[in-house]
C-alpha cells in the first residue's frame, strides 16, 4: 500500500491517493487548495518560494504530511472512496465526530438559560446570517462576564424572560465602548481569544446591526413562549448612516490601467485585478474564487457568493469588454483561476499603492464611521477592492440611470435598498435634468 498526495491542476485541489499495486487505486479530494505554480509533488506541498509567506507554506505542508500519516494508519485493503473521505474528514475535523456522537446520545431537552436558547435558535430557526448572530451572542457573553468580574455583580446572568429594552440598549452601548475597555483591560479580553490584531473599534452602524439581530432572536423567544417581555421592540435599531458613494471616473480608471510599475510584479497584478473588477463589478470574494470555467463565450457567468449564502441561486452574466479580455489573456497560462493567488489584505494594501502611484489624488468626502462626521481624504488613501465594485456601478448608473438594468450585472435585487449606497446623483445628471426644462 502507498499513500500519496496529488494535485489536480484543473481545480487546484489536492487529492489523497491510496494505491494497492495494480489491483486497487482510490483517490478523493482533501478540500485543500494550492496554486499549481507553487506545487512540488516531491515534498508534497508548497515549494520554497518567497511569494508565499513561510508560515503559510509550513502550515499547509505540515497538515498534508500529517494527513498522509493519518490515512496510512487508518486504511486497509477494503477502503472505498466514501471510507477514505470519512477518514480525511475525521483528520481535518476531529471535534466533529465527537460532537455528533454526543448529540446522538443526548436525549435531554434544551436548557432554559439565555445562551441555551441562543443555540436552540440557531439550530431550529436556521437563520441565513448565522455568523452575524453568533458574533452578537459571543459579545453578550463577554458583556455578561464583564459585569460579573469587572463590575462586581458576581451573580449576574442574562435570562430570556427578563431581557428587555434596558438590556438591549446596554448591549448596543457596549458595542461602541468595547474597544476602549479592551485597551484598558487587555488581560480580561485575552481570555476570550481577543488580542490587538483582532480587536477594532466598532461604529454605531455595528451597534444598530447587532441590535437588529438580537431583536430577531428576542422576537423568536416571545413567539416560542419563553418570554412575554416585548419592551425591546421600542428600542431604535434603524439608525444606520452611510456616506455618499465615491468611486473612480472612467478617465481615472484608464489612468490606473495605463500606469506602468516597472519590475513590481504584485503592483502590476493588483492593477490588473482592480481594473478587471471595475469592468465586471464582482465582489472581492467572488474575484478570488472565479476560474476560467466561469468565462463562457466572452461572458463572465457566476453566482455571487453572498447571494448563494442567502439562498439566491440566480446567475449573473456580464459581457467582457476588450480591456477585460486583454487583462485575462496575460494570466491564461499562470493559474486555473482568473488571477494568481494573493491574500485579501495584500490586495487591499496594494490597491492604495497602485492608485497613489498612478496619481489618483482627487479629494473625496468620506464619513468617519466612528464619529459620523464628514472628512476629506485622497481617493487613493481610502480605496479598497469594494471601490472597484462601486466604480462599476456608479459609472454604469450615470450612463443608463436604470437600477434594474445595472442590478442585473451586479447581483443586487432590482429594488435593493443597499444599491442606493453604491451610486450617487452627480452634477452631470442634474444638468441633464435642468436641460430638459429648456426643451
Amino acid at each position: 500500500m502507498k499513500v500519496i498526495a496529488v494535485l489536480r491542476k484543473s481545480n487546484s485541489l489536492v487529492y489523497i491517493r491510496v494505491m494497492f499495486g495494480r489491483d486497487k487505486d482510490v483517490k478523493v479530494s482533501t478540500s485543500m487548495h494550492i496554486d499549481p505554480i507553487y506545487w512540488d509533488s516531491k515534498i508534497p506541498g508548497y515549494k520554497n518560494t518567497k511569494k508565499v509567506p513561510k508560515e503559510v507554506r509550513e502550515k499547509f505542508n505540515n497538515t498534508l504530511k500529517e494527513m498522509i500519516a493519518y490515512v496510512e494508519a487508518n486504511v486497509d485493503k477494503d477502503v472505498t472512496c466514501p471510507v477514505l473521505t470519512a477518514i480525511i474528514d475525521d483528520f481535518l475535523h476531529p471535534d466533529r465526530k465527537s460532537k455528533e456522537n454526543a448529540k446522538a446520545n443526548d436525549t435531554t431537552p434544551w436548557g432554559s438559560g439565555f445562551f441555551d436558547r441562543a443555540e436552540q435558535y440557531l439550530t431550529e430557526y436556521k437563520t441565513k446570517n448565522a455568523s452575524g448572530i453568533r458574533a452578537v451572542f459571543r459579545r453578550l457573553e463577554r458583556l455578561e462576564a464583564w459585569k460579573r468580574e469587572m463590575e462586581g455583580d458576581t451573580d449576574f446572568r442574562y435570562e430570556v424572560s427578563t431581557f428587555g429594552a434596558e438590556q438591549l440598549e446596554e448591549y448596543m452601548k457596549y458595542v461602541t465602548e468595547e474597544y476602549d475597555l479592551y485597551v484598558k483591560h487587555p488581560d480580561f479580553f485575552a481570555k476570550f481569544g481577543l488580542y490587538h490584531s483582532t480587536m477594532r473599534p466598532s461604529s454605531k452602524n455595528s451597534s444598530f446591526s447587532g441590535g437588529l439581530r438580537l431583536k430577531a432572536f428576542l422576537n423568536w423567544c416571545v413567539k416560542k413562549g419563553y418570554s412575554d417581555d416585548v419592551s425591546f421592540r421600542q428600542v431604535q435599531t434603524h439608525g444606520h448612516v452611510y456616506g455618499d458613494a465615491y468611486y473612480l471616473t472612467i478617465e481615472e480608471r484608464n489612468q490606473v490601467y495605463q500606469c506602468q510599475y516597472g519590475r513590481s510584479y504584485h503592483a502590476s497584478l493588483v492593477r490588473d485585478m482592480f481594473v478587471f473588477q471595475c469592468l465586471v463589478g464582482c465582489r472581492m470574494g467572488d474575484l478570488f474564487n472565479l476560474t476560467r470555467n466561469n468565462i463562457i463565450d466572452g461572458w463572465l457567468e457566476y453566482i455571487p457568493g453572498k447571494n448563494l449564502n442567502n439562498g439566491n441561486t440566480e446567475l449573473v452574466r456580464v459581457p467582457l469588454s476588450d480591456t477585460a479580455k486583454e487583462i485575462l489573456a496575460r494570466y491564461s497560462q499562470v493559474s486555473p483561476r482568473l488571477f494568481p493567488a494573493i491574500c485579501e489584505a495584500q490586495y487591499n494594501m496594494y490597491i492604495k499603492f497602485v492608485l497613489d502611484f498612478a496619481g489618483i489624488h482627487r479629494m473625496v468626502t468620506v464619513l468617519n464611521p466612528l464619529t459620523r462626521q464628514p472628512e476629506q481624504k485622497m481617493l487613493c488613501d481610502v480605496a479598497t477592492s469594494h471601490t472597484a465594485r462601486k466604480t462599476f456601478i456608479g459609472n454604469l448608473y450615470a450612463k443608463v440611470k436604470d437600477q434594474a438594468l445595472v442590478s442585473s450585472l451586479t447581483g443586487h435585487s432590482p429594488l435593493s435598498r443597499a444599491f442606493q449606497r453604491y451610486r450617487t446623483i452627480d452634477d452631470s445628471m442634474k444638468r441633464e435634468l435642468i436641460g430638459m426644462l429648456e426643451e
